[in-house]
Formats: structure tokens, C-alpha cells, sequence
């Protein structure tokens, strides 16, 4: 089967689909690390909740507390998947590039 030569307009696709799914990634950090209390209170943990706040869209949606003593951030969560959406768009983009 012959290799199919990829344009530049398809490796800038995949580049921007990949850049979303880590991004996504870090969002989703975020959210599991303020779910649980315990993880979001310790230094690390707080550490990576400021560094990580910078993925989240700032919607402006309450959190909920959790039985874990920590807070579901509805943001968060939008925001992953919103960056999984758009991926999941630009991959059927991609098919035709």
C-alpha cells in the first residue's frame, strides 16, 4: 500500500488536534485534583491547581462540593468538553485535508 504524502495543511490539523487533547488533559488534572480534597489541600497539589487553573475557561460557574471534601469545578468540565469537541470536528476536517 502506498504511503500517503500528508500536506501541510493536514500536519498543521493534527498538530492543533493534538495541542487540544493536552491541553484537555490538563483541565481534566484539575478537575479530578479539586474533586478530591485531600489532593487539592496538599502542596503539591495546590501547586498544580494554580498552574492548571490556566487550562480551565473561566465561565464563572459555582463549583459543587463533594462528599471528598473538595469541589467539582463545572468549568473544568465544560472546558474538556469543549476541547474534545472541537478535536473530535477538526478530525473529520482532517480526513478531508
Amino acid at each position: 500500500m502506498p504511503a500517503r504524502k500528508q500536506s501541510a495543511a493536514r500536519v498543521a490539523v493534527t498538530v492543533l488536534m493534538d495541542l487540544l487533547v493536552a491541553v484537555a488533559v490538563v483541565a481534566l488534572a484539575h478537575l479530578v485534583i479539586a474533586f478530591f480534597g485531600a489532593l487539592s489541600s496538599a502542596q503539591w497539589g495546590a501547586s498544580l491547581m494554580r498552574l492548571t487553573r490556566y487550562a480551565v475557561l473561566p465561565l464563572g460557574l459555582s463549583g459543587i462540593s463533594t462528599p471528598y471534601s473538595g469541589v467539582f469545578d463545572p468549568n473544568a468540565a465544560i472546558t474538556v468538553l469543549v476541547l474534545l469537541g472541537v478535536e473530535w470536528a477538526l478530525g473529520a476536517l482532517r480526513r478531508n485535508v
